[in-house]
């Protein structure tokens, strides 16, 4: 006849690194703080034209709102194609 007696002990081990990470989600743009006294005493008030018009206000303050204006309603369009005058 075959006894045993004693005890067992039964020892798990885990061994790893945890990593926590956290995912924020949306959209970022430059941000360039104005630090100027300077003010801006251009033109506020401007008329789209078929030129490209630059408002110089970058680095100064602007007092108030810059209002782009719309395209007169008796405008019309006139252009040339080397022959004919075309007003639309």
């Amino acid at each position: 006849m075959l006894i045993h007696s004693g005890d067992m002990l039964i020892v798990q081990t885990i061994d790893g690194d945890a990593v926590i990470s956290a995912t924020i989600d949306g959209e970022t743009s430059n941000f360039m703080p104005v630090e100027t006294t300077e003010v801006y005493t251009g033109e506020t008030e401007v008329t789209p034209t078929d030129e490209t018009q630059t408002l110089y206000t970058a680095g100064l303050k602007v007092p108030e709102n810059i209002i782009v204006k719309p395209i007169p309603s008796n405008y019309g369009k006139v252009s040339y194609n080397g022959s004919y005058i075309f007003i639309e």
